[in-house]
């Protein structure tokens, strides 16, 4: 299946099938020449407007693969990315895993060769925030359960611990930590994750919001105002890195 083919065969011009499915022509366009993916939202879109299958033809497509390709868009646009913002409520975000973390978290899920292939891949993700040219911004918020969730046993979690510590000494890097007596707040609906690149911002999130990037302007913007509200309930980077501290210590 094609996009370009498929909008041609409808009749439309680039401006006429953006306007249609409530995207920029310049979006349809570097979707067409292969500038940028065909994220789930885009795709979506289309089948929702023309009934195609899309959706359909996507998901048969990535079955199997280590790495699901709407998981590979979005790690393409994190890798590119200037700035990252991260709020966790379950799990450490994969640029700030240790190997330890990561393979724990992994071979849960999944064992042989795929675990390999998923562990590397994770553990590539640090580059973004380490590496000497351009290292990315990251604000990363997490809820306070993540410091307590057992992965790996106890050495594990406290030297991950130890790990995001030393994380936010970085000048690229700002930690936060939702306190557990903030009670109920917006965060809990699932994490979330966005990615600006070229000024332009990405999204991901999971929970109720399922697992895709997100691309569509009306839902990114929804998710920033989400991940601004949950930062609202963290105290200072300070006082949140004590927060981390104390949790390492307790992981002995």
């Amino acid at each position: 299946m094609n996009l370009r083919i498929t909008r041609e065969l409808l009749g439309l011009t680039q401006e006429q099938f953006a306007e249609r499915i409530h995207y920029s022509t310049q979006h349809v366009g570097g979707i067409e020449r292969g500038d940028r993916p065909a994220l789930l939202d885009y795709l979506k879109a289309v089948d929702r407007t023309f009934g195609t299958a899309f959706v359909k033809f996507y998901e048969e497509l990535v079955r199997g693969e280590p790495t699901p390709i709407w998981l590979k868009s979005w790690l393409d646009r994190e890798r590119e990315a200037s700035l990252l913002r991260y709020f966790e409520l379950a799990v450490v975000p994969g640029p700030l895993q240790t190997e330890a973390y990561a393979s724990a978290l992994i071979e849960s899920s999944s064992s042989g060769r795929a675990a390999e292939e998923a562990i590397a891949t994770r553990l590539a993700r640090e580059l973004i925030v380490t590496r000497d040219l351009k290292p990315a911004q990251l604000t990363a918020i997490l809820d306070e359960g993540v410091l307590y969730r057992h992965i790996g046993g106890p050495d594990v979690m406290r030297g991950q611990l130890l790990h995001l510590m030393k994380s936010a000494e970085r000048d690229n890097v700002s930690m936060y930590v939702v306190p557990v007596t903030a009670g109920a707040y917006i965060g809990l609906d699932g994490s979330i994750s966005l990615a600006t690149v070229h000024g332009r911002v990405v999204g991901f999130a999971d929970g109720p919001l399922r697992d895709d990037a997100i691309e569509d302007v009306d839902r990114v913007d929804d998710l920033e105002r989400r991940w601004e509200m949950i930062r609202r309930y963290t105290p200072s980077q300070e006082a949140s890195l004590e927060l981390i501290k104390k949790a390492a210590d307790q992981w002995t």
